[in-house]
């Protein structure tokens, strides 16, 4: 009977885990959507807070955890339902085998010999039926892990023969008849076509085009990079890449330049020198050594471009491919780097050089042009062939110029340069401009174009103003900080708050009671085995045989019932606490200013929203569930123990010192390495999300191995914790083992020496008790040192819910419902820092903006410092006077 039941019960186990699986599986699609949502938000911090867009986001993200909540809550029900069959398969095993042994013959009799040696059989196997369950959740998450990263593994990877390196060709770059695609689908057009195209060594080339023509995806078809459909591609000789959107590290400026090569000072300085990044080194506290943030946060547009330039050129490569390397800076700036670095005098003049541009200045220097429009090459030829031919290019040209000229930008270069001295094309230009230009005459849009493109304003121009650099003593990004010693009781009071005070009540009650009435079971079952009226004429009373056993049936019933609504209110006591903490972090994280985002690298705060917000989604509850469970059985056998051998008392505190010392001290290690771990799994994140942004670059140069050799080191740094942390569980195995004997011996030493004195059924409840201490005791700490370190993922999400916030989105000065009534933004002794203990940035700027006038976009950007800085003073926004406060 007893058999059967354990037939039973894992049947609907298997039936309830695969719907946790299933769940699960969903789940955790809906979780990495989330982070996905998270990266996006981050990545775009300066775009959110510029825009005020905060809210919305928040609002997206707290809608994708709501539904991974929903998730998480079913999925923990379900699992409070195992939990629940397997707590209670050891009353439901011993009541249906008593039962059934009692009920079919009148002759079987119940001593205490028998009851409570099936009971100890039984309660040996307690501990490891209660694991079960967690075992079973465990095991889940490890198939959907599995089956999500086997996915992953067996996705298509990037086809290495796309790209062919014959050495026997004589130009170094070569494409015949090709056809490209980014998305290899009948459905979708390629997004070039027919390509051919042969750049000879040593020579300039240009591929020119309007936006969104392919010339990006021209450049990406020689790495590599786009799935190729048919044709022939070729590269002959080392690569060197500039991106259009620079990749930077964040390392110092001389690692990004220097990028895993050895030093060569010389060399070096005459790079830098080229790339026109002294000035800038110059100007910085550290120079060169200055370390750059995550992504180049404290670099403008310009000088990372020009990093990633100087980075190129140090790498000494054969064939270059440069996207769009100038349109970050100035044009005195470009054109001293083109005629320093990119022209037929620059320090790449033997190099095979191809240059995505949309500076028509420098055509006329290049030895060939391609002209791309919708993804074909339509144009071929020197800069004079095609001027001559009056086609595309010059109509590309004329277009570009106009353009220019619409958006009321000045245009550093000269006219004549560009179109020659064809006079057609001159006069076909002229009327292009007569039908947009009409308020202006055609001279003095001739002697506009002939400005003089040498500006005396420094070589970062009008790169926006650089954040100032901490001293050479300090870190833009500091190591993270690991707390030490005891987790404060205060993240525990955080935790059950979130949790609800009324669930953790309630969870507690429902516990003791539980724990209370299992006790009573088995005190009960001590009273019927040794009632003498129970037995009449050698066979069983059946009047009080049922008795006893409806009883008794009653008590485990209402004790399944407890068990059952303690497991209920944990699951919602999580959900409400994992609800809590995540919208509290990620309102805080959505308030902090731009400052923290520029000295926290990303991966540091993923690491919150990911692995400690699953911590106190998943561990957390499963090691306080079992904490409980754990402490209240102890308390109760060292209860029983004592009641039925008082002399036990004695030895139980001496033993309970020792227990405590050997929890202490591994709890200390245990929660220490934990932290370690913690701190060491951030730079894992932040390299992997960095390696990841720069792949195309990365695999250009051709250094997978030493990104991946590198990520190998942090994931070494971050196992060097979890080792010593499994070594030190098996050191506290031993030690409880021990403890757990010695608490054997002396409740069986006691028993046998007042064996005259002590009813038989409870020296029965009393060893039968004692037999369990051990493995009770062990699966005790165990849960308290997990408890304890895993309650380390809510002081780590506490730490960054109390980051200084920004002003309140509503302030108690408001102006009046009737402004604005008119146009006008002004500043009057103007001060701005990027953060504070840096230097000013901005020093007492005064000017009015009046309504109706237009301004450069330099203006822009200073309003962008307006959103991003903490300190400013007198800005006034129309007539309405924000003192302190900036408005927005």
């Amino acid at each position: 009977a007893a058999l059967l039941v354990m037939l039973v019960i894992l049947p609907f186990n298997s039936f309830i885990a695969n719907l946790v699986k299933k769940r699960q599986t969903k789940q955790f699609a809906v979780k990495d959507e989330r982070i996905k949502k998270m990266n996006e938000t981050l990545n775009g911090m300066k775009v959110l807070k510029l825009y005020a867009w905060e809210p919305s986001f928040q609002d997206q993200i707290n809608e994708i955890r709501e539904k991974e909540l929903k998730l998480l809550r079913s999925a923990a029900l379900l699992n409070a339902s195992t939990s629940f069959a397997w707590a209670s398969s050891p009353f439901i095993v011993t009541f249906v085998g008593f039962g059934v042994y009692l009920l079919t013959n009148e002759q079987n009799i119940l001593d205490p010999e028998l009851a409570f040696y099936c009971l100890a059989l039984i309660n040996i196997m307690r501990i490891p039926i209660a694991m079960l369950p967690m075992l079973i959740q465990m095991t889940i998450l490890a198939s959907v892990s599995l089956k999500r990263i086997n996915k992953y593994l067996s996705n298509e990877e990037l086809n290495d023969n796309i790209v062919t390196h014959d050495q026997s060709q004589s130009d170094p770059l070569v494409i015949k008849n090709g056809t490209f695609s980014w998305e290899p689908n009948e459905k979708v057009p390629p997004t070039l076509n027919n390509i051919n195209l042969n750049v000879g060594e040593g020579h300039l080339v240009a591929i020119v085009g309007t936006v969104g023509s392919g010339k990006t995806s021209l450049v990406s078809a020689f790495l590599g990079e786009i799935d190729k459909i048919s044709g022939y591609v070729n590269t002959k000789g080392k690569i060197a890449y500039v991106s259009q959107q620079a990749w930077i590290q964040n390392a110092s400026l001389k690692n990004n330049i220097l990028f895993g090569c050895p030093l060569n000072e010389k060399k070096y300085r005459k790079i830098i020198e080229a790339c026109a990044l002294k000035q800038d080194f110059d100007m910085l506290p550290g120079g060169d050594k200055t370390e750059i943030g995550e992504k180049g946060i404290n670099l403008s547009g310009g000088q990372k471009q020009r990093v990633s330039l100087a980075r190129a050129v140090y790498n000494d490569a054969q064939i270059y491919f440069l996207d769009d390397p100038l349109s970050a800076v100035d044009a005195h700036v470009g054109k001293h780097i083109f005629d320093s670095v990119l022209g037929p005098n620059g320090l790449l003049k033997h190099k095979t050089r191809v240059l995505v541009t949309h500076a028509i200045t420098y055509l006329p220097q290049v030895d060939m042009i391609y002209v791309l429009k919708e993804g074909e090459i339509i144009e071929r030829g020197t800069y004079k062939e095609l001027l001559a031919k009056k086609e595309e290019f010059a109509d590309f040209l004329m277009q570009h110029l106009s353009s220019n000229l619409e958006s009321e930008n000045e245009i550093d270069l000269d006219i004549n340069e560009v179109l020659g001295d064809d006079n057609e094309l001159m006069a076909k230009f002229e009327r292009r401009l007569s039908t947009t230009t009409s308020n202006r005459s055609n001279s003095s849009v001739r002697n506009r174009f002939r400005k003089d493109s040498v500006k005396s304003t420094g070589s970062s121009g009008s790169d926006f103003p650089n954040p100032e650099i901490p001293n050479k003593e300090d870190k833009l990004i500091q190591m993270e900080h690991a707390e030490t010693g005891s987790v404060k009781l205060s993240i525990y009071k955080h935790y059950f708050v979130a949790s609800g005070l009324l669930f953790v009540f309630l969870m507690l009650l429902f516990n003791v009671l539980s724990q209370v009435l299992t006790i009573l079971t088995n005190i009960w079952l001590s009273q019927w085995t040794s009632d003498p009226t129970g037995i009449v004429n050698g066979v069983q009373d059946t009047g009080k045989t049922n008795m006893y056993l409806g009883v008794y049936g009653g008590i485990g019933l209402v004790q399944i019932v407890f068990t059952i609504l303690s497991s209920y209110m944990l699951v919602f006591g999580s959900i409400s606490a994992s609800r809590w903490l995540h919208t509290k972090l990620l309102n805080n994280i959505l308030r902090s200013p731009m400052s923290f985002f520029d000295t926290t690298p990303i991966g540091r705060i993923v690491n919150r929203f990911s692995k400690d917000m699953d911590t106190v989604d998943t561990l957390i509850p499963m090691n306080l569930s079992g904490f409980i469970n754990c402490f209240v059985q102890v308390v109760g056998i060292l209860c029983i123990i004592s009641y039925s051998t008082p002399l036990f008392i004695i030895v139980i505190i001496p033993i309970c010192i020792l227990y405590f010392f050997i929890q202490r001290f591994y709890l200390e290690t245990s929660r220490q390495l934990k932290r370690i771990e913690s701190v060491s799994r951030s730079p894992i994140f932040s390299h992997f999300s960095e390696t990841i942004s720069g792949a195309s670059l990365i695999r250009a140069y051709g250094v997978q191995n030493r990104f991946i050799s590198s990520n190998e080191q942090k994931v070494d740094d971050n196992h060097m914790s979890l080792y010593p942390n499994q070594v030190s569980a098996r050191w506290l195995g031993i030690r409880l083992e021990t403890v757990g004997n010695l608490i054997i011996f002396f409740a069986s030493l006691f028993t046998v020496i007042n064996r005259n004195e002590i009813d038989p059924g409870i020296v029965g409840v009393s060893v039968n008790y004692a037999l369990q201490v051990t493995l009770v005791l062990n699966w005790c700490v165990r849960m308290t040192s997990e408890l304890e370190s895993n309650i380390v993922a809510v002081e780590r999400i506490q730490e960054y819910s109390e980051v200084k916030q920004e002003a309140p989105w509503w302030l108690n000065k408001k102006p009046d419902p009737s402004w604005p009534e008119k146009g006008k933004v002004e500043f009057r002794n103007y001060q701005v820092r990027y953060r504070e203990g840096l230097d000013l940035v901005l020093k007492g700027v005064t000017f009015t903006v009046t309504g109706g006038e237009k301004v450069r976009i330099t203006i822009i950007n200073l309003l962008y410092v307006v959103k991003k800085v903490n300190e400013f003073k007198n800005f006034f926004l129309t007539d309405w006077d924000c003192g302190e406060n900036w408005c927005w």
